[in-house]
């Protein structure tokens, strides 16, 4: 059996514990916030966040594979944590990439966006996937990168751009990396029109077409 990497996660969001806690227990906040669109998002939540958590004292959620959230505040700030248990100060775990740990990163900062952006919106998402680099990447949507910044770190980072919508790029290695991986943008919308939103999907597959190779988009 693998061992797991030990983790922890945590992302400040200016909303209260109890905004945060029904985002983080009902299924239909959970839609508008976790992963991306596609046809078997509804049964993920539910075996994720419903028939495979138990809920704890003091705001926390039990998760699979002994994962713990935990919701703290301070002020107007609800932090939100997420640990996979071991020991964290590992070296060992220094350099080896992981993709639950990733995934959560990534679930809190759309979770963040949510609460402090769109919360009575209704979410659709563009997910696209294949192989490059991340300085192809970066480099290639840099008018979408240059607006405002919202999560930097090794194999991430996520902007708000002109438009409104937030732009996420995650890589298996590190994103200053010229060494072709698995990579992949998620694109973040919140109450577009039909037409609008084809729109947007046909701009973003011409433009992935054009960076990475084993494209998917859903």
């Amino acid at each position: 059996m693998n061992e797991m990497k030990p983790f922890r996660v945590e992302t400040p969001i200016e909303a209260s514990t109890e905004e945060v806690w029904r985002a983080l227990t009902e299924p239909e906040l959970i839609r508008q916030w976790f992963g991306w669109d596609f046809p078997g998002i509804e049964p993920e939540i539910q075996e994720i966040f419903v028939d495979g958590a138990h809920k704890l004292p003091g705001h926390r959620l039990g998760l699979a594979a002994d994962q713990e959230i935990t919701l703290t505040s301070k002020g107007d700030t609800t932090t939100i944590t997420v640990v996979m248990p071991g020991p964290l100060d590992d070296a060992k775990w220094d350099d080896i990439y992981d993709g639950m740990e990733e995934g959560w990163r990534t679930f809190f900062e759309q979770l963040r966006f949510y609460l402090q952006r769109h919360r009575d919106g209704r979410r659709r998402t563009l997910y696209l996937t294949g192989t490059t680099n991340g300085p192809a990447v970066l480099t290639a949507i840099k008018d979408h990168m240059d607006g405002e910044p919202w999560h930097d770190s090794r194999y991430q980072r996520m902007s708000v751009d002109s438009t409104g919508n937030l732009i996420g790029v995650a890589a298996q290695r590190p994103l200053d990396s010229t060494d072709d991986n698995p990579m992949s943008i998620t694109v973040t919308t919140y109450d577009l029109t039909d037409t609008a939103f084809d729109h947007l999907r046909q701009q973003w597959t011409e433009r992935w077409h054009s960076i990475a190779s084993g494209v998917e988009v859903v």
